[in-house]
């Protein structure tokens, strides 16, 4: 009898806390994503102040190069903290721009999605991908 009311207690903690945990767990990949947003953010403006045009970079291999993001396999994708960041640069009438779209590897309706660009907000969205319109983070 004590054991059936022990198993109780515990389901009763395990259906409260899982839940709990799964939160804190993307609530923490989330914040780990808009760091490495941060990071890309200031490792363009690192590029094109070096760069003897001054446009951005496509290619994480050259944010990389400007030691603000730690080497990862990758040229204009890599996934870090389950997420896939996309990089895009070009020049369009003229002036230099960059975005980057953050997208979880696991899509679920309640996933965040992330984007930045050369006007270094973020932005996101939940259960679609996020873009310049999308609500500020």
């Amino acid at each position: 009898m004590e054991l059936l009311f022990v198993m109780g207690i515990l389901g009763i903690l395990a259906v409260i806390a899982i839940p709990a945990y799964t939160s804190f767990i993307q609530k923490a990949r989330e914040t780990a994503v808009v760091t490495t947003l941060s990071k890309i953010k200031r490792g363009q403006e690192v590029y094109r102040l070096a760069d003897s045009v001054g446009l951005y970079t496509g290619d994480f291999q050259a944010l990389v190069a400007t030691g603000v993001l730690s080497p990862a396999p990758g040229g204009a994708t890599r996934d870090e903290h389950d997420y896939r960041f996309t990089l895009a640069a070009g020049v369009s009438g003229g002036v230099p721009y960059w975005t980057v779209n953050a997208n979880p590897l696991d899509a679920s309706a309640s996933a965040k999605w992330f984007y930045i660009d050369d006007a270094g907000v973020a932005r996101f969205e939940t259960g679609a991908p996020a873009n310049s319109g999308s609500p500020l983070f």
